[in-house]
């Protein structure tokens, strides 16, 4: 095997260094040439990122390497939304491309020069770097970021008040608008309870709350589900509606109430308790803010490591003196007054 495959690697440089031919003569058999083997193509280098030129403006250009380092800038979500979004690279080029477009022109009106420029441009350095240092930590601040289970339990037993469930009501309403002034949407006190009465009409002939509701109300927020608002805390309703609320028989429709916004028909649904949420049902809001506790407690000490290598200070600029009133000139002495006839 490895001698047919010299042979043919000599046949191939043969033919590649043989001069042309004579044509040969009737009696001489022209020789038999192996044909070549086939090469396969060599594969290009794949270019680096700061080769590949997305956009020209002028003499600049935007590379992939420019796309990739814009990128990583952007929160998780935006990010997530740019790769989904068919074309959204594209979008995201062509904006960088235009945002060189302005800056090329604002430093031939050497914009890059102005003092309000270069005080930008340090802050900007400045959380960039900020950006590189916390990147070059990251492993080691992630590490101290874990929050297991045994700290979550440890958060839930400190902070009792904050897993207390208050009062919960499911209430269904319809509501007539009553206008509140000149321009604004809404009927008149007189129509509006007149609306009011035709609504209880039909609940008493059996026509559903909740078909009534989609019909009559005008509360965007609940129309559209038959007037709905479940589970929710009376406490920040406003007082009229959240009395009812708590008050009203369960699965009757109560007496208008009046409110700013206008005439209620309120249908008690369920009431729940005020209670402790038990650890296991609390776990998941439990950890979130044992976690942003855990941050906080992190990035202080981070602070107090650097403080401690590095001097720093906050201060507060002296008030500015108060401007005294400009002293009053000195009224001139005012002339005698006039004596009556001469003596």
């Amino acid at each position: 095997m490895l001698r047919a495959s010299l042979i043919s690697f000599l046949a191939l440089g043969v033919v590649a260094q043989e001069p042309p031919k004579t044509p040969a003569s009737p009696s001489t058999p022209a020789p038999v040439v192996a044909p070549a083997p086939a090469v396969a193509p060599v594969a290009k280098p794949t270019p680096k990122p700061e080769e590949v030129v997305l956009a020209k403006v002028g003499d600049e250009v935007v590379t992939e390497a420019d796309f990739q380092a814009a990128f990583q800038l952007l929160g998780q979500q935006e990010q997530m939304q740019l790769l989904m979004v068919q074309g959204g690279k594209d979008e995201f080029v062509k904006r960088m491309a235009e945002s060189k477009l302005l800056s090329v022109k604002a430093r031939k009106m050497d914009l890059d020069k102005s003092p309000g420029y270069l005080r930008a441009l340090d802050r900007a350095k400045d959380d960039l770097l900020a950006r590189e240092y916390l990147a070059k930590e990251g492993p080691a601040l992630q590490k101290k970021l874990v929050v297991d289970e045994a700290a979550v339990k440890a958060y839930y037993d400190k902070h009792p008040d904050r897993f207390k469930q208050p009062d919960l009501v499911s209430v269904r309403h319809i509501l007539v608008s009553v206008k509140q002034g000149e321009g604004q949407q809404g009927l008149s006190d007189a129509d509006a309870k007149a609306r009011i009465a035709k609504i209880q009409a039909e609940l008493k002939k059996g026509v559903r709350f909740e078909a009534l509701a989609k019909k009559y109300s005008d509360d965007p927020g609940s129309k559209e589900n038959g007037g709905l608002y479940a589970d929710a805390d009376p406490s920040g309703w406003v007082p009229e509606f959240g009395a009812a609320a708590r008050t009203q028989p369960v699965g009757k429709v109560g007496a208008p109430v009046k409110t700013s916004y206008g005439y209620h028909l309120i249908k008690v649904e369920n009431r729940k308790p005020a209670r402790e949420v038990p650890f296991e049902e609390a776990k998941g809001h439990a950890e979130k803010m044992a976690q942003q506790e855990r941050q906080g407690i992190v990035w202080n000490e981070l602070m107090d490591d650097l403080r401690k290598e590095i001097s720093f200070e906050l201060i507060k600029p002296a008030p500015a003196p108060k401007t005294s009133e400009p002293a009053k000139s000195p009224e001139a002495p005012k002339a005698p007054a006039a004596k009556g006839g001469a003596e």
